[in-house]
Order: C-alpha cells, then sequence, then structure tokens
C-alpha cells in the first residue's frame, strides 16, 4: 500500500462516518417529533392542519426545490463535464413530478 492511498481510505472512511451519523440524527429527530406528536397533538387532526396550511407548505417545498436546483448549477458550474444536461433534465421533470403528486393527493 502507498502513501496516496491512506488519505483517500480516510476519506471515505470520513465520509461514511458522516452520513451515518447524519442518519442517526435524522432518525433521533423524526423519533422525538413522533413522540411529541403522539403525547401533546392526540385530538388534532393532521389532514385538516395541513390542508389549513397548504400554502405555506408550498412554498417550503418551492424553496427545498430552489435549493436542489441550486445545487445542481453549482456543481455543473465547477465541474462542467460532471452532469449531462439530460440529467439536469430529468432531475427537473422529477421535481416537478414530485410536486404533482403533491398537489394530486391534498385535492
Amino acid at each position: 500500500m502507498s502513501q496516496g492511498e491512506k488519505p483517500q481510505s480516510r476519506g471515505w472512511l470520513k465520509n461514511v462516518l458522516r452520513f451515518i451519523a447524519i442518519l442517526l440524527f435524522l432518525f433521533l429527530a423524526l423519533t422525538a417529533i413522533g413522540i411529541f406528536a403522539t403525547q401533546y397533538l392526540q385530538n388534532v387532526d393532521i389532514r385538516a392542519w395541513f390542508i389549513k396550511t397548504q400554502w405555506i407548505w408550498f412554498a417550503i417545498r418551492l424553496l427545498l426545490y430552489g435549493a436542489i436546483m441550486l445545487m445542481v448549477y453549482s456543481i455543473s458550474r465547477r465541474q462542467p463535464s460532471s452532469m449531462p444536461a439530460k440529467a439536469k433534465w430529468l432531475i427537473a421533470m422529477i421535481l416537478i413530478f414530485a410536486e404533482a403528486i403533491t398537489q394530486i393527493t391534498l385535492a
């Protein structure tokens, strides 16, 4: 094993550990939200609440879609050959399809 391979394997391990930590944090956060909802929101109709606040959630989804598109744009600017135009269109179509499914289920 040469000296050049060690930092790369450490970087890989660091990325894997970071990914596992993010998944663990997400699991714990969702568990805490679930416990909060079952303890304190027993008499709340969540579907009616989502319908009442649907425009707020629509704005949040648009912000998230914008963040995804900004990340795709920044990746393609930094490394132009890393993402072909078809892949960018595919990502945009998936986001539009996801929003359409959401709007259909809320209707």
